[in-house]
């Protein structure tokens, strides 16, 4: 099988509630934001990565990696920025995935990438929990996800059955996935031995 060429673009574009409104891609693990952990984590696995952010723009741009907005204004959550990363992505094949999973294992698309001659969607299930915001996904969704979200719809797993997105088993690698949402998480993260 040839090579896929894959973007890798890291939704850092919600409110952050759960972070009392701080900026989460920007929060920092181990003296490093969590957005750069993701980087580190998936940057090999892929051809390209861009950030998804609707603030503090200049602060994710310091990385090289393109930046981009919302293109539906709003903060209308992820599908907004899957959305948007299928509008600026040269490639057919893209990664989505959350600024808060620092820990992502390093075989994530190649076993994602597995099930792509029958689906146009794959996102893991660590055994317990799915993770659709770490989503393989094609550019075909495009027209319904527009739809979708003109509709006023905005609840993933919902949109993701809609296109028969299939769930793939990582319960091996169950601690990958863990999502860094509350302060005491990353409060737990920190002092953590490296």
């Amino acid at each position: 099988m040839e090579k896929l060429s894959i973007t890798a673009i890291v939704l850092a574009g919600g409110q952050s509630s759960r972070m009392h409104g701080n900026d989460k891609g920007l929060l920092l693990l181990k003296g490093k934001p969590l957005f750069q952990h993701v980087i580190d984590r998936i940057h090999n696995q892929v051809d390209s990565v861009m950030i998804n952010c609707n603030r503090h723009l200049e602060q994710y741009q310091t990385t090289g990696y393109p930046v981009f907005t919302d293109a539906i204004k709003g903060y209308l959550g992820p599908l907004a920025g899957i959305y948007s990363g299928l509008l600026q992505s040269k490639t057919y094949w893209n990664l989505f995935v959350s600024c808060d999973t620092p820990f992502l294992p390093n075989d994530l698309v190649s076993r994602l990438a597995k099930n792509i001659t029958n689906n146009q969607a794959m996102y893991p299930i660590d055994g317990t929990y799915t993770h659709p915001t770490i989503l393989l996904t094609n550019k075909t969704i495009m027209p319904q996800l527009k739809i979708y979200l003109e509709q006023g719809d905005r609840k993933l797993m919902l949109f993701l059955q809609q296109i028969n997105a299939i769930a793939v088993d990582f319960s091996d690698e169950s601690s990958c996935f863990i999502n860094i949402n509350t302060p005491d998480t990353l409060n737990r993260a920190n002092q953590e031995k490296s």
